[in-house]
C-alpha cells in the first residue's frame, strides 16, 4: 500500500524474522547532540541486533552505496528509497536486489541497524501506522515533569510572575527492550502538546510541541521543541527529554490567580497519558 505523500506503505523488518517485532532503541526524532554541541532530529530508528546480524532489503531496488558503512536501496522510479546505516555492504553499488535480499552485516561495535525512510525529498517515521509492520505498542508514553523556568533555574509556581520558561519533561519505553547496555533506555513521545486552563475554561488551547507521527522536523526547529539540558541517550546512561512547551512566556498577558497547566504525551498508536501542574500568577504582588 502507498500513497504519493508516503504515508502509506506497508513493509517488512530490514531484520529476520521479517514477520517479527524487534527490539528498537532509538526512535524517530529522538535527539542527537554531538559532543562539539551539534544538534539534529534523528532521521530513522535504530532497529537493536548483535554485531554481524545480516540485514535485508524491506522493498526491492537498486543499491546506492552512500558510504563504507551506509547503503540505500531506491525504489523504481527514484521517489522512495529506504536506508541502511552501520552494515558491512554484501552488495554493489548500482546492483538491483529483491525484497528479502541480503544488503551486508552489522558493523562490528555498532549493535544496530539505522533503517530510515526517505520520501517525496522528506524523512518518514518507519513506526507510523500502515508503515513498518508488525509493531506494536501498548504502553502510553509518560509526562515526567512540568516545570517554570526563568533561565534555567526552577522557580515556585505558586508564585509565579514577569517572563518564564515552560518545560515539560516526558518520554516514552520502547514495546521490546534492548538488551545492555541500552536495556530500559527512553525514546521520545511521537506527539507532545499543552493547554493552559482557568476555572475550567482553556484560556490557551492545545498547542502542539513535537509532531514525530510522520515527518521529520527542519533542523532548525530543533531549539523551539527540546529545551536546554536535553541529554539523548549513551550506553548506560539514559537521556532527558524536555521539551520547550513556551519560551518566554509572559504571565503578564494573564490575570492573577490559579491555572492548570496540561501536557499530553502520545505516540503513533495512540496511547497517551497526561501530566498537570497547578500554578498561580502573582504579578500584582511585584
Amino acid at each position: 500500500m502507498r500513497s504519493l505523500r508516503g504515508d502509506r506503505m506497508t513493509y517488512g523488518w530490514p531484520v529476520a524474522p521479517f514477520d517479527r517485532q524487534h527490539a528498537v532503541r532509538g526512535f524517530f526524532c529522538d535527539p542527537r547532540i554531538g559532543d562539539r554541541g551539534s544538534k539534529a532530529f534523528h532521521f530513522g530508528i535504530d532497529v537493536s541486533a548483535r554485531d554481524g546480524t545480516p540485514v535485508y532489503a524491506v522493498q526491492p531496488g537498486t543499491v546506492d552505496l552512500e558510504g563504507e558503512q551506509n547503503i540505500a536501496v531506491v525504489e523504481a522510479g527514484g521517489d522512495r528509497e529506504h536506508g541502511y546505516w552501520h552494515i558491512v555492504p554484501a552488495v554493489r553499488h548500482g546492483e538491483h536486489v529483491a525484497q528479502h535480499a541480503l544488503l551486508g552485516h552489522i558493523a562490528k561495535g555498532w549493535g544496530h541497524v539505522h533503517f530510515a525512510e526517505r520520501s517525496g525529498g522528506e524523512y518518514w517515521n518507519p513506526l507510523r501506522d500502515g508503515a513498518l509492520t508488525p509493531f506494536s505498542d501498548f504502553g502510553a508514553p509518560v509526562v515526567d515533569r512540568i516545570v517554570a523556568e526563568r533561565r534555567g533555574v526552577p522557580l515556585d509556581p505558586n508564585t509565579l510572575a514577569g517572563v518564564v520558561d515552560l518545560i515539560a519533561e516526558a518520554h516514552d519505553i520502547p514495546p521490546i527492550s534492548a538488551p545492555p547496555p541500552w536495556h530500559g533506555m527512553p525514546v521520545t513521545p511521537a506527539l507532545l502538546r499543552w493547554r493552559l486552563v482557568r476555572n475550567g475554561r482553556a484560556v490557551v488551547p492545545w498547542r502542539i510541541v513535537a509532531d514525530f507521527r510522520t515527518t521529520l522536523p527542519p533542523a532548525s526547529h530543533f531549539g523551539a521543541v527540546y529545551a536546554p539540558g536535553t541529554r539523548q541517550n549513551h550506553p548506560n546512561e539514559p537521556g532527558l527529554f524536555r521539551f520547550q512547551l513556551a519560551a518566554a512566556f509572559d504571565t503578564r498577558r494573564h490575570p492573577d490567580g490559579s491555572y492548570r497547566i496540561d501536557v499530553e504525551s502520545a505516540d503513533t498508536r495512540k496511547n497517551a497519558s497526561r501530566g498537570r501542574l497547578t500554578l498561580t500568577l502573582t504579578n500584582g504582588l511585584l
